[in-house]
């Protein structure tokens, strides 16, 4: 890496906490991970809660890039200075610095200032021994702001990214992809965060894997897992998606002369809206070759190989998410996107539902970061808050029926403890 290049990486903020990882599974394949940490220390005995992140088909773990630097309770959007090491000369699993001959910088400014929104209804958060304590909790939450930090984890899926691509795209079944992401999961709450509560959220084919995953393993994340998003995914519409798939690809180029000629494609062709969003998500998605004796951009991930796969991504996606024991939130585009099952369940009050609009795409955490930041801020900031309290609750409870707190074989009575 050059002296100048260095220089540009330290004056990214969020680059420059950014820790690449490298997850070594049972059989030897490796993953990519990258970490977000909040820039300020986690309060004593509160650890930060932890948002793991997974992303769609043909995509990267980069493509929450953006919404990692939106959550960031201090400080703007990302400063980019350079692009993700997933496009380029093979960097190494420590740098974010790619500067490959073609490929532009990022852009310095991502979504210019920090959008104002309303805020959102009340999450549905069940199981609550108490709709006070519920009430309690939404109306607090509310007035203390967005006054959160959490650490982002991404991962590129297999055959994605910088990840393995032992089996190949045509052996991306949901099983191995849930497989993958249970791996993953614990490796990120046993190693790289140990403490705090557990959120996940998916895009895509994304939340498919993780709606499979969190139903079919939930012994394996008791306890520690405490939130579900699901973004722009429904059983219905993702299937009848599937039958156009085919022809989207035949129409899709295979190489491109330049970056900038693949980002202009996926903003007129590809569903994504953001000119900003596509400077950052789409490079990490390409790679050079050489095609008929010239260097040019290919896709990293061949999305045809996995034609007879990809019908079963899908398969009781809604059934899966509806019966998770966690609180849930559904982010969509707009609403004609929610079909039949997911209406009645919703209407049930059994998860949150978000929709997004203005004129947005799929790829939502591009086209809408500060929307989506909000709603997932908010979602996370008031399950914390409810779990804390009643912590707090369930521990003066304790402390009052054995009469007293026991500390150093010292007991301070209970009617010297606060109230």
């Amino acid at each position: 890496m050059s002296a100048v290049e260095n220089e540009e990486r330290k004056q990214a903020p969020l680059e420059n906490r950014a820790e690449h990882i490298t997850f070594t599974n049972a059989k030897k394949e490796d993953f990519h991970v990258t970490v977000f940490r909040p820039e300020r220390a986690a309060a004593p005995n509160t650890p930060h809660p932890v948002l793991l992140c997974v992303h769609g088909a043909g995509m990267s773990g980069d493509s929450f890039y953006n919404l990692a630097s939106f959550l960031e309770r201090q400080g703007g959007p990302v400063v980019a200075t350079d692009l993700p090491p997933s496009l380029g000369h093979s960097p190494t699993r420590s740098s974010f610095t790619s500067h490959a001959k073609g490929m532009p910088p990022r852009a310095p400014s991502i979504g210019g200032s920090r959008e104002q929104h309303s805020p959102p209804g009340p999450a549905m958060l069940r199981g609550a021994t108490s709709v006070a304590v519920n009430a309690l909790m939404v109306a607090n939450s509310d007035a203390e702001a967005e006054d959160i930090d959490m650490v982002v984890v991404t991962y590129d899926m297999r055959c994605h990214g910088l990840s393995t691509f032992a089996g190949g795209e045509e052996q991306l079944s949901l099983g191995v992809m849930v497989a993958d992401f249970v791996d993953v999961l614990r490796f990120v709450l046993e190693e790289v965060c140990p403490a705090g509560e557990a959120f996940v959220l998916g895009h895509s084919v994304g939340g498919s894997v993780v709606a499979h995953a969190l139903a079919d393993h939930k012994k394996e994340t008791k306890g520690r897992v405490s939130g579900v998003i699901l973004v722009d995914v429904v059983e219905g519409t993702a299937k009848m998606s599937l039958h156009y798939m085919n022809d989207f690809l035949r129409k899709r180029p295979g190489h491109f002369a330049t970056v900038k000629e693949a980002q202009t494609w996926f903003l007129q062709h590809g569903g994504m809206r953001s000119a900003e969003g596509a400077a950052v998500s789409v490079p990490p998605l390409l790679t050079t070759a050489t095609v008929g004796g010239e260097c040019v951009f290919v896709w990293r991930t061949d999305l045809q190989k996995m034609e007879h796969v990809w019908g079963g991504w899908f398969d009781e996606l809604d059934k899966k998410f509806v019966s998770l024991p966690y609180s849930k939130m559904l982010c969509l585009a707009n609403a004609d996107r929610l079909d039949t099952e997911l209406t009645v369940a919703q209407m049930q009050g059994k998860f949150q539902f978000e929709i997004i609009g203005n004129n947005c795409g799929h790829y939502i955490m591009d086209d809408a970061t500060a929307t989506i930041a909000a709603k997932v801020r908010r979602f996370v900031k008031r399950i914390v808050v409810l779990t804390r309290k009643l912590h707090a609750v369930n521990m003066k409870a304790e402390m009052t029926a054995s009469g007293g707190l026991h500390f150093n074989n010292a007991t301070i009575p209970a009617s010297r403890m606060p109230r």
